[in-house]
């Protein structure tokens, strides 16, 4: 098939129906959130769809759900109202309490069952929608838990829409989507962000070939290689299909697989052998359920399944074939009607329903019987409960109805039916299948059924051309009553379903082959003579040819009419003719053609070449050969006649002579005789023939009794092959488990013996000969033949014990200690069969020794803990958590609390123990400890027995079961009685230091104020003496006048340095501060200092913590100036700050390169007015570096200087991060 380039106008039709807006349904559950987000953010802008979202969603909350997605889509989302039309490019939600189905373009909300088992709406959604949009129809399934959406995939897929599911690997849950893949109907399993791109694609494509519209390109020829690949890979052959079915399914995998035509796919199947098994499930697509057409079922339950179990006796079989049974649903739905109806008639019968299929993935399937959540929903609770067993993988059927079901592989149009069977159903198959296919497929039912057997279609399937074998039992739902059963039935296209005919089988049947040969030789040879010779009497010849004129077959003298050519070879009738005759024939046959019967031709006049002229009657009759479908061939008869006087030209006068007379009249006689005795023989051969076709029919009776005969061997052989391969596989599995239960009883070491019900020995594994000398001879013998090795009394009581259990049903353990001294745990329990019914003994004994050491342990480190928990110098309490009495405590709270014994606290309420104004803080502190299950730290006053106030510390936790519930509440009290009498003290002690710490900076400050008038005065008094008696002192006097103001200066700037070293960290509050901010202030404030030295301040990386912002200024103020200041005059300064987090703390660094510190200086830089002797004389007052590590302090750090002299000096200091 190929496609032009540039579309056609039909081309361009259907590209835009597929473009036009689809319905996308996107299912989710647990993890759906991120799926949803991530899916919607992956759809593009221009994409014009409808999505509808189906979520399971809880009652009792408000779903945020549109919230949530509004962030990752510009789309509207809507929350679905009743009756809502759907729009294009729209979102729409699920509300809760609801199911959601939609009807002719609208949303329908359905309340949600309250007390159903197991609520599936996606299910139900995807179900309508592919009722709805058919093979328009998208599903997407995202993260979820379960198996919801798989049972709605079925319908969709059944409908020939498309199924895109999350790659379970990226998904948070992965129970929906592997369900969903586990079906093997997904087209596509992706990452959520790439499913945006892909459904783009797939709606966009343009369609390969439309089977619905007739469309020209469908490529027939194709179509077949490709149907011959599929069986030639796998055994499956759906070339009897319908062809239109076959191609719709074939374009969608088409569409998936990007190919542009039908070639192109076929090359791909060539080459990948992945898309082989995904196609032949396209075909495969059974859709199947639980009780599907519930009013199909309750006819069957109520109408034919109680006649067919009244009609058996007990011990009978019942036999049922379940054609196309798919994954097994259908045949265990009529398996547990069946065992229903058996127990309500109170019958045992032998129940076989054979359920054939031709994919083997589903016949295993259905042999495990292991079925989703979603599957099952439609089962009713009765039966759920009974007939299933809940697993994690989901739902099994029980083990007595699976025995009921024989699964086995069969091909109706190819394979051996079965036969006598009961009933037969055979549902949604037929209308797959061609429409000459359905009447052999009919055949076929029809021949296994017995007489009176049921037989069960599809709704949409029909029996018309059986309609007089069957009569109705219900006409709507396709159930009827075989009435004329069928005797025997073709079976030459029929093959058996493995090799069933052996060597010895062929042999026999070669000597009636050869027998048949012969005789047909001789008959056909004996046809020719006869046929030769009434040609040649009548003098007529016969041709059979085909309708190109070929010849295939001659009779007669035929070469008196045609000759071969002068040059080359020919078999063609029309090229052997005289041109004369030539076109007569060619006319004769075309008109014997159109009207399709026999025509004759009189009086055809023929020239010879050698002038002799022949008169003649061309008869011709069209035959229609069984083998060919619309083509005819030809038998072409040449009848020579005698040549009328006016048919000649000129012929000169004929005399009759006497003798000549006589010669005719003889010749006429002999003729007469010859007629005569012709007509002998003709009556001679009819005779023979009608005894030859009495023969043949005798023949042909006895043939179709061999081959009835042979049909039910057939069918008998083909149940028992498939009875064979169940159990085989039966054995197969028993022999494993066996195998099995060995392995296990033999690794667990431990000594089992098995007792029948005579308490004689069945079985025992290894391990017991520590306990009996037993050998496998021993098998058989009573248990009380032997004795054991444990204590004195070795042996005695056991068979006692064991007829106990036989008659109790109970299980008897007791601890016994052999001869070894090691202890063992001895365990008698009965052995029950399959039907719970007691059959025998087993006997096991554990070895519990290190068991037993662990509890002597246990008991130990118990004893251990009592003693601890006794002699801990802290009050102990164990309260109800119900009734807040205490029911346990140690000795310490008996003596703190002045009580006599632990009598006369357990049992009070643990409020009792509080002083009277506690008991309200208890009461709240208890709502508290319901809240969080523990208090730590908490200050309470406990009251002795005596009226004593005990003031103590408080902690209470919760002590738990091995299930996570409260048992008691378990409180631990401190006494801080000493401890409260240290706090007064210190309490005392610190009011003490705040009041001389303020004193202190209250003489500070007025000092500094005292101080400062006097030495104003001084300052005063020195410049009135410099400036007006100047010219009256000598120059000693002068100088004594400069080291007053010197002196007065440094004084005033001590005084300020002293004050303000004492207002440091006062009134202020940390915030956070950019310090690399805060060191460029301090920088730009220095700025002047800084040109006149030519300095390069380097400022790194500096963090935002949380400081006293003046303080911190300060502190590098500090720092930087002392750095530049303190530089020698031949160098020029550089400083660099930089930080460095160590763990909790922020460690910062001020390094320059000026006149260093000695290593004995630096053990005093940072007392106030301590200043470093130098060679140079430097202004300041020793306060600075004071100032520094005050505001270290303040700020809960540390600082220090690492310094050389002549090289340089760093000063760190380190500050909390937070």
């Amino acid at each position: 098939m190929t496609r032009n380039n540039k579309l056609t106008p039909k081309e361009k039709t259907r590209k835009h129906e597929n473009a036009q807006s689809r319905i996308i349904a996107v299912g989710a559950s647990a993890g759906g959130l991120e799926a949803l987000k991530a899916f919607f953010t992956g759809i593009p802008e221009e994409d014009n769809n409808t999505y509808v979202v189906i979520q399971h969603l809880s009652p009792d909350y408000k779903s945020m759900m549109g919230e949530l997605l509004a962030k990752s889509t510009k789309f509207p989302i809507k929350q679905i109202k009743e009756g809502m039309q759907m729009e294009e490019k729209t979102i729409y939600l699920i509300p809760p309490k609801c199911n959601l189905l939609v009807e002719d373009g609208c949303l329908k909300l359905v309340e949600k069952p309250e007390r159903a088992h197991l609520n599936l709406p996606i299910d139900m959604f995807l179900e309508s929608l592919s009722s709805y949009k058919k093979e328009k129809a998208i599903a997407v399934i995202l993260s979820g838990t379960g198996s919801d959406g798989t049972r709605g995939i079925r319908a969709i897929k059944d409908r020939d829409g498309m199924v895109m599911v999350q790659d379970p690997e990226q998904a948070k849950f992965d129970g929906m989507p592997k369900s969903a893949i586990q079906t093997g109907l997904v087209d596509y399993i992706l990452p959520v962000e790439e499913m945006g791109e892909e459904l783009r694609k797939f709606i966009n494509a343009p369609m390969v070939f439309d089977i619905e519209n007739h469309d020209v390109e469908f490529d027939q020829k194709t179509l077949s290689k490709i149907l011959h690949l599929i069986d030639e890979k796998t055994g499956l052959d759906f070339r009897e299909y319908k062809y239109s079915t076959l191609a719709r399914r074939l374009a969608r995998r088409v569409n998936v697989g990007g190919c542009s035509s039908l070639e192109e796919y076929y090359d791909m199947l060539v080459h990948n052998d992945d898309e082989i098994p995904m196609l032949y499930r396209e075909f495969l697509i059974g859709v199947t359920n639980f009780f599907r057409d519930q009013r199909v079922w309750e006819i069957i339950a109520d109408d034919i399944i109680p006649e067919l179990i009244e009609s058996k006796k007990d011990n009978d079989i019942l036999k049922i074939w379940d054609v196309a049974c798919s994954t097994g649903e259908e045949a265990y739905s009529l398996a547990m009607l069946l065992h229903e109806e058996m127990q309500r008639q109170d019958k045992m019968l032998e129940i076989k329903i054979f359920a054939t299929d031709i994919s083997q993935e589903h016949l295993d399937i259905g042999s495990a019987g292991i079925y989703s959540e979603s599957v099952v929903a439609n089962v009713e609770d009765k039966f759920l409960k009974k007939f299933f067993i809940k697993k994690p993988e989901g739902y099994q059927i029980v083990e007595k109805i699976r025995r009921m079901v024989i699964f086995s592989k069969h091909n109706i149009i190819k394979n051996p039916p079965f036969s006598n069977m009961d009933m037969v159903l055979c549902r949604n198959l037929l209308i797959y299948f061609q429409s000459t296919i359905q009447k052999k497929t009919m055949d076929v039912l029809h021949y296994a059924l017995k007489e009176y057997g049921f037989l069960v279609l599809g709704t949409s399937e029909t029996i018309t051309s059986h309609r007089d074998s069957f009569e109705d039992i219900s006409r709507k739902w396709k159930i009827f009553r075989n009435v004329h059963p069928r005797a025997r039935i073709r079976t030459k296209n029929l093959r058996p379903t493995a090799g069933r005919i052996n060597d010895h089988d062929e042999k026999h049947h070669k000597p009636r082959n050869s027998d048949n040969r012969t005789y047909n030789s001789s008959k056909q040879k004996f046809v020719n003579e006869l046929n030769e010779a009434i040609m040649e009497q009548f003098g007529a010849a016969s041709v059979y040819v085909d309708s190109e004129f070929n010849i295939m077959e001659a009779v007669g003298e035929f070469r008196k009419y045609a000759n071969l050519p002068v040059s080359g070879f020919t078999t063609n009738l029309i090229e052997m003719l005289n041109k004369d005759l030539k076109h007569v024939v060619q006319s004769t046959t075309k008109k014997s053609a159109k009207e399709k019967k026999r025509v004759v031709y009189h009086d055809a006049i023929v020239k010879e070449a050698n002038g002799v002229v022949m008169k003649l009657d061309i008869v011709v009759k069209p035959f229609k050969p069984k083998n060919l479908d619309n083509e005819s061939n030809f038998v072409l008869t040449f009848i020579e006649k005698e040549v009328k006087e006016e048919d000649t030209i000129e012929v000169e006068q004929i005399t009759i002579s006497g003798r000549t007379q006589e010669y005719i009249v003889e010749l006429e006689e002999e003729l007469k005789k010859t007629k005569e005795e012709l007509q002998t023989s003709l009556e001679e051969i009819e005779t023979s023939n009608e005894e030859l076709q009495a023969a043949n029919e005798e023949l042909l009776a006895s043939n179709e009794e061999l081959q009835s005969t042979n049909e039910e061997l057939q069918s008998v052989n083909e149940e028992i092959n498939t009875v064979n391969a169940e159990n085989i596989q039966k054995m197969d599995d028993l022999a494993q488990l066996n195998a099995d239960m060995n392995n296990l009883l033999e690794s667990t070491n431990i000594g089992t013996i098995f007792l029948d019900s005579d308490l004689r020995i069945r079985k025992f594994t290894p391990a017991i000969k520590k306990h009996f000398s037993l050998i496998n001879s021993d098998i058989g013998r009573p248990i009380d033949n032997f004795t054991t090795n444990f204590g004195v009394n070795r042996g005695k009581g056991l068979v006692d014990r064991c007829n106990k259990v036989m008659e109790t049903g109970k299980i008897l353990e007791r601890n016994i200690l052999s001869k070894e001294g090691r202890n063992y745990l001895q365990r008698i329990s009965p052995f029950r069969n399959g039907e719970d019914n007691t059959e025998g003994i087993v006997i096991t004994f554990v070895d519990i020794e290190s068991l037993q050491k662990a509890k002597n342990k246990l008991l130990a480190s118990e004893r251990r803990f009592k003693s601890f928990y006794e002699e801990d110098p802290v009050l102990h309490f164990s309260v109800d958590p119900k009734t807040s009495e205490i029911v346990q405590c140690n000795q310490e709270a008996v003596e703190k609390l002045e009580y006599d014994s632990k009598e006369d606290i357990i049992g009070k309420p643990i409020f009792e123990l509080y002083e009277d104004e506690s008991k309200l803080k208890a009461l709240r502190l208890n709502k508290l400890f319901q809240e969080k299950g523990e208090l730590k730290n908490v200050e309470q006053e406990m009251v002795t027995k005596n009226g004593k106030i005990v003031p103590v510390i408080m902690n209470s936790t919760v002590e738990l079961d091995e299930n996570g519930n409260g048992i008691t509440n378990r409180f631990t009290c401190v006494d801080i009685s000493e401890l409260k009498q240290v706090q007064e003290e210190l309490e005392s002690q610190k009011k003490d230091l705040e009041r001389a710490n303020h004193d202190l900076e209250q003489f500070v400050s007025i000092c500094s104020h005292d101080l400062q008038e006097p030495l104003s005065t001084i300052k005063f008094g020195s410049d009135i003496l410099g400036k007006i008696y100047s010219d009256k002192l000598d120059q000693k006097g002068k100088d004594y006048i400069q080291y007053i103001d010197e002196a007065s200066d440094r004084l005033s700037a001590q005084i300020k340095a002293l004050l303000e070293h004492s207002r440091i960290g006062r009134n202020t509050k940390k915030k956070m501060v950019d310090t690399r901010e805060l060191v460029e202030v301090v920088r730009y404030d220095l700025t002047k200092r800084i040109k006149d030295t030519n300095a390069k301040v380097h400022i790194g990386s500096l963090p935002k913590l949380m400081v006293y912002e003046v303080e911190m200024r300060l502190l590098f103020q500090n720092l930087l100036s002392n750095a530049l200041k303190y530089c020698a005059k031949d160098k020029t300064p550089e400083v660099r700050i930089s930080a460095y987090q160590e763990d909790e703390y922020w460690v910062f660094s001020v390094m320059d390169n000026g006149i260093g510190i000695s290593e004995e200086d630096q053990k005093n830089i940072f007392t106030i007015f301590n200043r470093v002797p130098t060679e140079e004389k430097y202004e300041g007052t020793g306060v600075g570096l004071a100032h520094v590590h005050k505001i270290v302090i303040l700020h809960g750090g540390s600082i220090w200087v690492d310094s050389q002299p002549g090289v340089g000096s760093t000063f760190y200091f380190k500050i909390k991060a937070k």
